[in-house]
């Protein structure tokens, strides 16, 4: 049984890599938007950050009918979402990867880019208007992060 399907970009090349649902039905998603016009809506991040593409996080009603949030999430080089999760709360957690050196960071466990690629942790809020951390997650060679879960505890 189909519940809902929708389309989900701008005019560029845009690609969801990740897909969460909480409790109430709402629906998550994570990809990358290479589009300056990607839906958004009460946003952390209104416009892109510059680059090929930036991490895009959207959450969706229950019905699929309009957005709740959908926000940019990236910094001057290219910033791809792979992986997304939601706790009880609606705090949203997503990885992926970043060329960025300067990928928005809040509290971050390392704060310095890496070597290539540098795999990504964020967490933003139940409104998804604020990071509540998020950091960089790598070494001297390229990292990729490719998918999360979380804890009851709220762990990553």
């Amino acid at each position: 049984m189909l519940f809902f399907a929708t389309y989900l970009g701008g005019a560029g090349n845009d690609q969801g890599g990740g897909i969460a649902v909480d409790a109430a039905g709402s629906a998550y998603v994570t990809g990358y938007a290479t589009s300056s016009n990607f839906p958004t809506m009460n946003p952390f991040q209104s416009i892109n950050g510059g680059g090929f593409s930036d991490v895009f996080v959207t959450k969706l009603n229950a019905a699929g009918s309009a957005l709740v949030y959908s926000t940019y999430l990236g910094g001057n080089q290219d910033d791809l979402g792979r992986g997304i999760a939601v706790d009880a709360a609606g705090n949203v957690y997503v990885t992926g990867d970043t060329l960025s050196s300067n990928f928005p960071l809040s509290s971050p466990f390392q704060n310095v880019k890496g070597v290539g690629f540098d795999g990504f942790v964020a967490k933003l809020n139940a409104a998804g208007a604020a990071l509540v951390y998020s950091t960089y997650l790598g070494g001297n060679s390229s990292d990729q992060g490719r998918g999360i879960a979380v804890d009851a505890a709220g762990n990553a």
